[in-house]
């Protein structure tokens, strides 16, 4: 069985017990025959975006505390930005109509000058083989859903997962945990 789901949203499942990906929200990138490629966009890291910059010598103009995103478990250390396509920087690759990701510096430093602009920064990414996601969605670990900008740049980041499933019409109080015994 194959689904096609990207670009698109992969919402997490409760039964998905993998801290990875525990009531995570995807924006997937890419999905083919050979595999998929996702970022993670609601889970926070205790890292600064001021240290990141910083560290890459690009000024911060921003909240000092607002945090990076951890994209996935794979190569945490590589920085991706998802951001709105209405501007582009050097190895931007369009995702979908409005938005665009890139993991180059002249993003980073376009962030650092109007980190109230529509970006998204997560370091690492998410990663699948080929057919795998397709089997995780078949044993029912992810929903997905449409893109929705609105989901990955407005809404805030403790109230992803709930907006991603009223998207596509679930209520997420009617789901029940993995591991709750129903009676």
């Amino acid at each position: 069985m194959s689904f096609t789901v990207a670009p698109g949203l992969l919402i997490a499942m409760p039964n998905l017990l993998d801290p990875n990906f525990f009531r995570s929200v995807v924006v997937l990138c890419a999905h083919t025959s050979e595999g998929a490629f996702g970022l993670v966009i609601n889970q926070e890291l205790e890292l600064p975006v001021a240290a990141i910059c910083a560290e890459a010598d690009i000024a911060w103009e921003g909240d000092e505390t607002q945090k990076a995103f951890a994209g996935g478990p794979v190569e945490r250390q590589r920085g991706w930005l998802l951001h709105d396509s209405a501007v582009s920087f050097e190895g931007s690759q369009i995702v979908d109509a409005g938005l665009a990701l890139t993991s180059s510096q002249d993003g980073l430093a376009a962030y650092g000058k109007d980190p109230k602009g529509r970006f998204r920064l997560v370091l690492g990414y998410a990663g699948w083989g080929a057919g795998q996601l397709d089997q995780e969605i078949a044993q029912g670990s992810w929903l997905t859903a449409p893109l929705s900008l609105e989901v990955l740049f407005d809404t805030p980041r403790a109230a992803i997962w709930t907006r991603a499933l009223e998207l596509v019409g679930v209520d997420p109080t009617h789901l029940v945990d993995a591991g709750t015994q129903i009676n």
